[in-house]
């Protein structure tokens, strides 16, 4: 792992992205990286030693570990997170500006504190939402803030960390913790300790998370990716927009639907049969291929084909259809190249999305990914991978989690070699490339609301974190959402050969 800098020096990692990644689980007890045990809920605030809900480590190295503390409701506006950072090593390690918030949000700089531990999260996957520490006037963070350089641990020294945040739906029971530059806490039952006070820094002990002033809420959506044959799922956490190609609904030139078009319609109108909404809209879209005084007309022919033959197999009744052709105006991907014209040529249904089934119970076992090692196809030589697990939330987030390794002569830098392709809707510079494979569909890497996929950012590390140099090595990993249908997966990480059979815990 990277080395800490002693004395007053930093670690040598930066800021990662405030919408920071669902990981593998910890059980209750402190135990890292398997899949979570049920635990009661935070018993913070009794006498004695506090309860340690789940434990995760720090990504840049082993000697610091993060016990989560407490997850509480306080109010019906606000949970209260509490979590203990342990420095095993023998020097002292500083987290200075880690964990600060990142974001591209920079009209509204108000929502956010650079002093803080502002990117910390709670992750709703139910709800596929992101809820980010409750800002006060004056940019000042509900939450633990640094004055810039005061988090510093000795060694063998701990440091506690509380924020406030916006509090989900109340329905929701369990909840993702997310700290940037650890793995994650997911499944965390949340517990109701009214009355909760927290530290904020040396001048504001005891605050009210309740009563003291708040600014707006900063809350990002997280999107997910299923690419198959036909073409694509993405869900927002309020809207499905399934993508058709239209190589596989329609022959060239033309609008009338194939025989093949009827099965997958068909599956589409099922999702809208179970819709909350009453909306549907479908667009269609064309390549640059000809001119628009063909392809308009042909992209609006080709959505009203798409609308007559879901209003006959939808049956429920009051939904408005609303269909409009772009014809080669709003291309998803270039043009150059018939990968490219594929993904173009297209129509698009949306609609509210259905109801998301019932939570399941956590798994409880390790998983059985754990342990291989992939070797470089394009990677640089030198560089391999160390499958550290896979682990399936109870709302079906999947963390995927490696450790990448440099034996190499040659420095290896990780900025670029896990990106998604630039089409692909991501702002990359992380994570984004990674996805898992089960027969024709891909379950590509969540993202937030700002196009980040979510898992390290590297643009926001130090340069001397993301080049590892010969016997360097770096934890990583990135969520990708997996239906429970779902059970082995082929794990697919750009550079590397694909890792086979691989069993989702």
């Amino acid at each position: 792992m990277k080395t800490a800098v002693t004395g007053r020096g930093r670690y040598a990692v930066g800021a990662v992205a405030a919408a920071i990644m669902l990981s593998s689980c910890s059980s209750s007890g402190g135990s890292e990286g398997g899949g979570p045990s049920p635990s009661a809920p935070s018993s913070s605030g009794s006498q004695g030693q506090e309860k340690v809900l789940q434990t995760q480590p720090f990504l840049p190295t082993g000697d610091v570990k993060f016990d989560l503390l407490a997850l509480d409701r306080v109010s019906d506006q606000v949970v209260v997170a509490k979590v203990r950072a342990r420095n095993t090593a023998r020097s002292e390690i500083s987290l200075d500006r880690i964990m600060a918030p990142t974001t591209r949000d920079l009209g509204n700089v108000n929502k956010f504190d650079p002093n803080s531990i502002g990117g910390a999260a709670l992750l709703d996957g139910a709800g596929a939402r992101l809820y980010y520490p409750y800002v006060q006037p004056g940019r000042k963070c509900l939450c633990t803030r640094t004055g810039g350089f005061n988090l510093r641990i000795p060694a063998g020294g701990t440091l506690t960390l509380n924020a406030a945040f916006p509090a989900p739906p109340a329905e929701v029971s369990r909840l993702g913790l997310l700290l940037p530059g650890v793995l994650p806490f997911t499944d965390v039952p949340v517990g109701n300790r009214p009355g909760t006070k927290i530290d904020i820094d040396p001048n504001n002990r005891g605050v009210d998370p309740v009563t003291a002033q708040k600014g707006p809420t900063r809350i990002l959506p997280v999107t997910t990716l299923t690419e198959n044959n036909a073409g694509a799922e993405e869900d927002d956490g309020t809207n499905l927009n399934v993508r058709i190609s239209t190589d596989v609904l329609f022959a060239v030139n033309k609008a009338d639907l194939n025989a093949a078009a009827q099965a997958t319609l068909r599956e589409v109108a099922g999702k809208i049969q179970n819709s909350p909404g009453n909306t549907v809209t479908i667009e269609g879209h064309a390549d640059s291929t000809g001119n628009d005084a063909i392809n308009q007309p042909l992209s609006e022919r080709r959505a009203k084909s798409v609308e007559d033959a879901l209003k006959g197999m939808v049956t429920r009744q009051g939904i408005t259809y609303r269909s409009q052709g772009f014809g080669s105006k709003r291309p998803i991907a270039s043009n150059k190249d018939e990968e490219g014209r594929k993904k173009n040529r297209r129509v698009v249904i949306s609609f509210a999305r259905p109801k998301p089934a019932p939570a399941q119970a956590p798994g409880g076992s390790s998983v059985p990914a754990a342990g291989r090692t992939l070797n470089p196809s394009s990677a640089p030589k030198g560089v391999t991978v160390h499958v550290d697990g896979l682990h399936r939330d109870s709302n079906g987030f999947t963390t995927v989690s490696w450790t990448v390794r440099n034996d190499g002569d040659q420095e290896a830098d990780m900025g670029l070699m896990f990106n998604a392709p630039s089409q692909d809707g991501y702002i990359n510079g992380g994570t984004s490339g990674v996805s898992l494979v089960s027969g024709d569909r891909r379950f590509r890497a969540a993202r937030n609301g700002e196009r980040y996929a979510i898992g390290p950012q590297f643009p926001l590390m130090p340069l001397d974190v993301i080049r590892l140099v010969k016997g360097e090595q770096l934890r990583l990993y990135t969520m990708i959402k997996v239906p429970s249908d779902v059970t082995t997966v082929t794990l697919d990480i750009p550079g590397f050969d694909k890792a086979e059979n691989l069993a989702i815990g």
